[in-house]
């Protein structure tokens, strides 16, 4: 829902250009780089612009908070993830050597320890081994050259074809549906997708593992913290969001390759002007407002390029308690198999979860995922009401007395105006079929009429194999910042060459 008037929220397209362009011009503030963004990969870009000597910089972070899709929530003794959960991977990956490093990597808890189990949506035990099928589906689409014939569909394709083999006799019975919507759903949240039919199997080719994966100690905020260390507290600014980016603008404000960008915030009462500037905000909301955001509009090739790619909903639930309820007091994993579809109406988004886990450092904790359209419909209703559900769905799973939890909490990033959804976006099969296959030209900049490179993209969406991660938005963020400097430097901007003299000197 939109919120006229208010600077919290995207404005509204009637309020956009309320406002005079020569006010907003004359009245801007001057900076040499502008960040819009204060994720991961704008916070990333702005510690790499001034560990290279460029500080006359700001970053504007529409949200009263800073880390993008990275948020620990916490409480009392407890902290738990909203965003990201995972460092994908090991030494292979730079964030997991940093974590190393800050001596804040939680090693995953062994397989011995877990109190697993596979029940049907009645609580009835399953045959736990039909879950090797669902592992061995996931592990074989990650195989060299098998995905290959499915370039131009979708990528659960792959799995539609090859599940009656692998599951065997019964794979269209009740049961072996079941197991199927499992593994559906089971990888819609490994890939964040919103419909695993709707991702480009030639994307999903393309993503590269690192190894497995690994928790942050004192939870994934602690990155925010790290990079935050090395940005100067004016350099960030809360509750500014961008409602009008002039990139290409005559000093009348018509059009035709001033030097400057032109930003406009917190719906024309406060504008910035800069030679530069870094995008770094998330594709869905990138998707949704730049033909509010950018005058003149974007290129209608990189318009195509946006309309290729989505960003997926996939939403978290935690619920916890002081210590286990549910038989055992090792950590719990289930494995839920939908073989009744009996739920009352406003209880079918529960249709979407299959697994609910004990939370790594907090094993009173449980953690399940809920993902495409179940998330939005869960993310719509009240707080109590999905607590309730969840509570009613784990007493019917465990045939136990659910006691009230110490903690409860659930993500709704589809609804958060700044992100319009998760941690991992995908190119879409119609996407791919228009000829998006490599994600790197959502990062080209933008020139200008004058021939001068003004925009510069960054975030995990851009990262060709390592999108949807936190070390893919780095990585960006780094890579993007440092093509700017380059830029800067050809240019001969005058702050550039001063400070790279100084580094110079150093040396």
């Amino acid at each position: 829902m939109e919120h006229r008037g208010d600077p919290s929220q995207p404005p509204h397209p009637a309020d956009i250009l309320t406002g005079n362009y020569e006010e907003w011009k004359n009245s801007a503030v001057e900076k040499e780089v502008i960040i819009i963004g204060g994720g991961i990969s704008g916070l990333t870009a702005a510690k790499t612009l001034i560990e290279n000597n460029i500080t006359n910089i700001l970053l504007l972070e529409a949200d009263i908070r800073i880390g993008g899709r990275v948020r620990t929530y916490r409480q009392g003794n407890l902290s738990v993830e909203e965003g990201a959960e995972w460092i994908h991977g090991g030494e292979r990956n730079p964030l997991y050597r940093l974590a190393k490093q800050l001596q804040a990597v939680v090693p995953s808890l062994p397989d011995d320890v877990w109190d697993e189990r596979v029940v049907t949506n009645n609580g009835r035990r399953s045959d736990p081994l039909k879950y090797e099928v669902v592992e061995e589906l996931m592990e074989e689409a990650d195989t060299n050259g098998i995905l290959e014939p499915y370039y131009h569909t979708g990528y659960g394709q792959f799995y539609l074809d090859r599940f009656p083999e692998a599951y065997g006799k019964g794979w269209d019975s009740t049961l072996g549906q079941a197991w199927l919507h499992l593994l559906e759903k089971t990888v819609n949240a490994e890939e964040g997708t919103n419909n695993w039919l709707d991702m480009s199997a030639r994307d999903a080719d393309q993503y590269v593992a690192k190894g497995q994966d690994h928790h942050w100690r004192n939870g994934f905020g602690t990155v925010v913290e790290y990079l935050q260390e090395s940005i100067p507290d004016d350099v960030i600014r809360l509750s500014s969001p961008v409602c009008q980016i002039f990139w290409d603008q005559d000093d009348g404000g018509g059009g035709g390759g001033g030097s400057k960008v032109l930003l406009v915030t917190n719906n024309g009462r406060a504008s910035y002007s800069a030679g530069r500037v870094v995008v770094a905000i998330s594709v869905g909301h990138l998707k949704e407002r730049h033909q509010d955001l950018f005058r003149p509009p974007l290129p209608v090739s990189l318009v195509k390029d946006l309309n290729s790619i989505e960003l997926g909903v996939a939403d978290k639930i935690q619920i916890g308690w002081e210590e286990p309820w549910w038989g055992s007091k090792d950590p719990l994993s289930v494995a839920i198999l939908w073989t009744d579809r009996n739920l009352p109406k406003d209880m079918e988004w529960l249709y979407g979860i299959v697994e609910i886990s004990s939370v790594t450092q907090h094993p009173n904790v449980l953690l399940t995922f809920v993902t495409g359209e179940e998330a939005k419909v869960m993310e719509s209703l009240p707080k109590d009401s999905v607590k309730r559900h969840l509570m009613r769905l784990l007493a019917t799973i465990t045939g136990l007395q659910v006691p009230e939890p110490i903690l409860f909490t659930r993500s709704q990033w589809g609804r958060n105006p700044w992100t319009r959804g998760s941690y991992s976006s995908y190119i879409t099969v119609e996407g791919d079929r228009s000829g998006l296959h490599k994600r790197q030209k959502l990062g080209m900049p933008l020139t200008n009429s004058s021939g001068k490179t003004v925009v510069f993209w960054a975030g995990e969406h851009i990262h060709n194999t390592r999108y949807g991660t936190v070390d893919g938005a780095m990585e960006v963020g780094e890579q993007q910042a440092r093509r700017l400097i380059r830029k800067m430097k050809e240019s001969g901007d005058q702050t550039y060459s001063k400070s790279t003299r100084v580094v110079n000197g150093i040396k």
